[in-house]
């Protein structure tokens, strides 16, 4: 037997909408990282195969505009993780029942933290690095 807190039925309801939201959250932090990687590749490609060197910078913009939204699903989910820790835990003041301003209630997430995680820059830190330096070796 568990000794866990026992959670009554209004809270386990609470806990599995905040569990869908950020599992959607997650997924689409997922497919940003997908259509940023495709849509940066085929940029370069087209680079490659044109003349000019007009697509890279687009492909530089494309994977910072990627990067900041990608920044702010990132940290609407780490604010509704917070929020479903302290909707699970038994603290002294707990959030009302069905609240879903994960804002008031999640606690302090920096947008600018998680840019600068690791899984981002990572990601669009390397795609930036890569087109900045394509921007200055080509032609």
């Amino acid at each position: 037997m568990s000794g866990g807190p026992v959670l009554d039925e209004q809270r386990l309801k609470h806990l599995e909408l905040l569990q869908s939201v950020i599992a959607r959250l997650g997924n689409n932090s997922f497919l940003i990282k997908g259509w940023c990687i495709t849509l940066s590749g085929v940029l370069v490609a087209v680079a490659d195969r044109s003349p000019g060197r007009e697509t890279i910078p687009v492909a530089l913009a494309l994977a910072v505009g990627f990067w900041l939204l990608d920044g702010y699903y990132l940290r609407q989910e780490r604010l509704f993780r917070a929020l479903y820790e302290r909707v699970v835990g038994d603290g002294d003041d707990p959030p009302p029942p069905f609240t879903m301003d994960a804002e008031r209630y999640g606690g302090p997430v920096s947008w600018f933290a998680v840019l600068l995680s690791r899984p981002t820059l990572f990601c669009y830190g390397v795609l930036a690095a890569a087109n900045c330096l394509l921007l200055v070796f080509t032609h």
